[in-house]
């Protein structure tokens, strides 16, 4: 049986996947290092920044091979890649932006601490 070429692409993919979701969970902790105003303010800026890094995190997360997935079950990758299709399919205002601070400012925080804990395992 010939393995399928497109799961060894998405594993050799794993370590800078893997390395983009931190980079990027680590911009939206600095997103809400920035404040609750800053971010539902009239300043579109930010909230644009949040769901640009939530996109690109659910795409890097899909990415991922599913055995790599079920090895770190202290990530809800579920859950990361289901936000990225919340915020990359947007209709109108049917994102609410207080759901989508809280989850900048209290979910992100330790979702990126367990991303790290497995890149410096990794390492």
């Amino acid at each position: 049986m010939n393995p399928d070429p497109r799961a060894a692409g998405r594993a050799s993919r794993t370590e800078t996947n893997l390395a983009a979701i931190e980079r990027h969970l680590a911009e939206c902790v600095d997103l809400a290092g920035r404040g609750r105003a800053a971010f539902l303010g009239p300043d579109f800026v930010n909230r644009y920044a949040a769901f640009a890094t939530l996109i690109q995190i659910g795409n890097a997360t899909k990415d991922l091979p599913d055995e790599f997935r079920a090895a770190h079950p202290e990530v809800n990758w579920r859950a990361l890649a289901g936000t990225r299709d919340r915020v990359g399919h947007i209709y109108g205002d049917t994102i609410d932006l207080d759901v989508l601070w809280n989850t900048i400012e209290h979910d992100v925080p330790p979702v990126l601490d367990a991303v790290r804990r497995i890149l410096a395992e990794s390492h």
